[in-house]
């Protein structure tokens, strides 16, 4: 069977330079350099599966980024989760352990594992309740005490790479708040201040109005379902 060429091709850090001897139950091998200088012979089916991506070096990485994560202080901790809309509390006691934290933007105080926070894995708990556009009037039918609390429905044109679009959601946070957990780049905003309810009314509206325009980002985030081209 004819042997598929891959000298010169890019699977992750690591390019193939020349064919390499089979293995010893006759795989496939090639001779490789990675991107950080180091050859070595790989099996082509680790390459082409994505199996192998560098020739360690990756994993070396990532192993000193975990140590490097597992070495954070309470007052980086409390930077960290800053950036995700979260103030810690109190109760840290390494990354992998629970601490409390409160959410800058209900209020709601929650414990969750630290890492969670400071990398913003997790959302707070009552704001994702009616988080990702599934807000309904059984939300607020359950929970009145949050039709008037103020909010923001903001529309947002991003750009990144070629790509530009348009993303409508509604926020308890700030705006700018809102951007930190969107890999793209603010190009304009409008927003308008409302309450929650009426913020979930207009936001439902306009995603009607516009959803034949309907577009999913290159890149994925919490709140793509939301992107919208220009018409």
């Amino acid at each position: 069977m004819a042997v598929k060429d891959l000298i010169g091709q890019q699977f992750g850090r690591i390019k193939v330079v020349s064919r390499a001897p089979s293995g010893s139950r006759w795989q496939t091998r090639w001779h490789c350099i990675c991107d950080c200088g180091n050859a070595k012979v790989m099996q082509a089916s680790n390459l082409t599966t994505g199996k192998s991506k560098s020739c360690g070096c990756g994993a070396e990485e990532t192993r000193q980024a975990n140590n490097a994560k597992a070495k954070l202080t309470e007052e980086q901790v409390r930077e960290k989760c800053a950036e995700f809309g979260f103030d810690y509390l109190r109760g840290f006691k390494g990354i992998q352990k629970p601490a409390w934290f409160r959410c800058q933007e209900c209020e709601h105080e929650f414990e969750t594992k630290a890492e969670k926070a400071i990398y913003g894995v997790n959302q707070c708990p009552q704001c994702s309740i009616g988080s990702h556009g599934y807000l309904t009037e059984d939300f607020f039918e359950a929970r009145p005490d949050l039709k008037d609390v103020p909010c923001k429905v903001y529309l947002l044109r991003l750009r990144q790479d070629g790509e530009e679009f348009w993303k409508i959601g509604i926020t308890r946070r700030t705006v700018g708040k809102r951007m930190y957990q969107i890999p793209y780049e603010l190009v304009e905003s409008e927003y308008v201040d409302t309450t929650f309810y009426r913020a979930y009314l207009l936001e439902k509206d306009l995603k009607q109005a516009i959803k034949r325009y309907r577009h999913t980002p290159a890149i994925d985030f919490g709140g793509w379902t939301e992107c919208f081209l220009p018409s």
